[in-house]
Formats: C-alpha cells, sequence, structure tokens
C-alpha cells in the first residue's frame, strides 16, 4: 500500500528550513567570538589598575634573562600601562565593553536571523572600513598583514550581508507587488 501524503491547498511550495549553520550563523560565531576576547581583554585591562599586580609583573620580568624577546615585550608593555593612566584606562575599559555589548546584540540578531542584525552589523562593520584603510595606509609595511586580513574579513561580511538583505528585499516584492 502506498500512504500518499496531504498535498497543501495553495500552490505556493512550502519554505525551505535554514540550514543549522550557515552564512549569517557564521558571521554570528565570529561576533560571539570577538565578544569573549573584548571581555578577556576588559578583565585583564582592569586587573592593570591594581598597582600591587604591575608591582609584581615588573618583578617577575627582572627574573627574565635581558636578551629574551619575552621580557622585552612585557617591559615595553608594563611601560606602555603605566604612561597611560588610571583614567585613560577607564575610558579603555568604557569604550572595550561598550563595543563588546554592541557586538553581542550583533552576534544574537544574526543567530536569531533578524532583519535587524543584518541591518546593524552592515552599518556597524562597513563603518570601520575607512578607518582600516586609514590605518592600512599609514602602518608601517610589515605591521600590515593582520589589519590587511581584518580589512577583508570586514568587507566580505558587508558583501555577504548586502546580498542577504538584497535577496530579503526582492522576495518581499515578489510576494507583494503593490509595493
Amino acid at each position: 500500500m502506498d500512504a500518499q501524503l496531504p498535498v497543501p491547498s495553495d500552490s505556493a511550495p512550502p519554505a525551505a528550513a535554514p540550514r543549522k549553520i550557515d552564512g549569517l550563523r557564521l558571521i554570528a560565531l565570529f561576533k560571539f567570538g570577538k565578544v569573549l576576547l573584548l571581555i578577556a581583554t576588559s578583565y585583564g585591562v582592569h586587573k592593570l589598575l591594581n598597582a600591587d599586580l604591575v608591582e609584581r609583573l615588573y618583578n617577575w620580568s627582572a627574573e627574565l634573562s635581558d636578551d629574551r624577546f619575552e621580557r622585552k615585550l612585557l617591559m615595553r608593555a608594563l611601560t606602555w600601562v603605566e604612561g597611560l593612566g588610571a583614567k585613560r584606562i577607564q575610558i579603555f575599559l568604557a569604550v572595550t565593553i561598550a563595543y563588546a555589548a554592541v557586538a553581542l546584540a550583533e552576534g544574537i540578531g544574526l543567530w536569531m536571523r533578524r532583519t535587524w542584525g543584518e541591518w546593524l552589523t552592515v552599518t556597524l562593520t562597513s563603518s570601520l572600513v575607512p578607518f582600516e584603510l586609514w590605518e592600512l595606509i599609514t602602518r608601517p609595511p610589515g605591521r600590515r598583514l593582520a589589519l590587511g586580513i581584518t580589512l577583508a574579513l570586514n568587507l566580505l561580511i558587508v558583501w555577504y550581508l548586502v546580498r542577504q538583505l538584497r535577496a530579503a528585499v526582492a522576495r518581499h516584492q515578489a510576494l507583494d507587488p503593490s509595493g
């Protein structure tokens, strides 16, 4: 006996269920990873407000060999942090936390496949492109690789999301030709 499946009454084909991991969700995972890194950075910078910790890091670095790259890097970082001062570090923390909140909102919107998440991500990501281009132009040649990769990735994200948004508008117009 052949069991027949019921045929839907309308002639429109059923909408395909979205794949579990597609471009939107990959970008959302990227945003969530960025949020985790920003939170870790904020925590580490917050810890540097503790003068005892900075002193312990100086003492620890003194035990490293003078010619070791790690010691030179650590000493340079500690000197830079001390030169910032507590007020600038607090401003850096506030900006980092705000950026993490925005990236989290982008990630949630994209993960839930919301149009507002796509628009938010396109708007904010594309607004950073001029600054990334400027940095790429003014940065010394040996320090451009990471910035170039970041710029390329951001341009790819914007291109993909604009393509998705245009397709959604076209589908909407096809369903409702009146406007």
